[in-house]
C-alpha cells in the first residue's frame, strides 16, 4: 500500500519561506512543546492530529532530498550515499522501505501527499527521535499558508504568513490550551 505520493507540483509552496534558514522567513513563528514527554513519539502524533487534524487534506510534506533523510545512508569513509537496506539501523530500514513501497525515486526532491499519516509519522519521528535523522521533513498547508516541522526536543515549529488567518488562530488557541507555546 502506498503511503506517500509525489505531488504534481514539486516545488516548496511558499515564496515567503526560507527553507535554508527558517528564522529568515518573512513570517510569524511559534514553538509548540509537549507538556510531558512520557511517550514522545505517540504524544507528537497526538499533537499532530489535535492541532492539524482538520487540515490534513491540505497538508503536503516537503523534503529537499527524500532519500538522504537518514544519516546512515551516507558513507562517510567513501563520501557517497548508499540506499540499500543492508547495514542500516531499523529506523532507516523502515524509512527506506517506505520510499521503496511508495515508488519515490532516489533523486526526488519535492512535495508528497500522505495516505497514511499515522504510519508516516511513526516512521519519520522514530528516525528523528533516535537521532538517525537530523531534522524532520517540512509539513505545508498550502491552502492556509503555513508550514511546520517536528523537532527532537518534543516540539513543533510553526511558521505562518498572516496572523489574521482563521486556521492559524484555531491552531494557536488549541496550542495555548493544551501545550506550551513560545515565540
Amino acid at each position: 500500500m502506498l503511503r506517500i505520493l509525489k505531488e504534481t507540483d514539486e516545488k516548496f509552496p511558499f515564496e515567503w519561506a526560507n527553507i535554508d534558514s527558517y528564522r529568515d522567513s518573512k513570517a510569524y513563528r511559534k514553538e509548540i512543546y509537549l507538556k510531558k514527554q512520557d511517550r514522545i513519539i505517540d504524544d507528537l502524533i497526538s499533537l499532530f492530529y489535535y492541532l492539524f487534524g482538520n487540515h490534513v487534506s491540505n497538508i503536503v510534506v516537503f523534503d529537499k532530498s527524500w532519500w538522504d533523510y537518514c544519516l546512515d545512508t551516507w558513507n562517510f569513509e567513501k563520501d557517497e550515499y548508499d540506499y540499500s537496506l543492508e547495514d542500516k539501523s531499523i529506523e532507516t530500514q523502515d524509512y527506506l522501505s517506505l520510499l521503496i513501497e511508495s515508488q519515490i525515486q532516489s533523486n526526488y526532491s519535492g512535495c508528497c501527499s500522505c495516505s497514511n499519516w499515522k504510519k508516516f509519522l511513526k516512521i519519520t519521528l522514530n528516525c528523528l527521535m533516535s537521532h538517525k535523522a537530523p531534522y524532520s521533513p517540512i509539513f505545508c498547508d498550502k491552502k492556509n499558508d503555513y508550514f511546520f516541522y517536528f523537532h527532537e526536543s518534543g516540539s513543533i515549529g510553526i511558521y505562518y504568513k498572516d496572523e489574521k488567518n482563521l486556521a492559524i488562530e484555531q491552531i494557536l488557541l488549541k496550542s495555548y490550551q493544551s501545550y506550551i507555546v513560545e515565540n
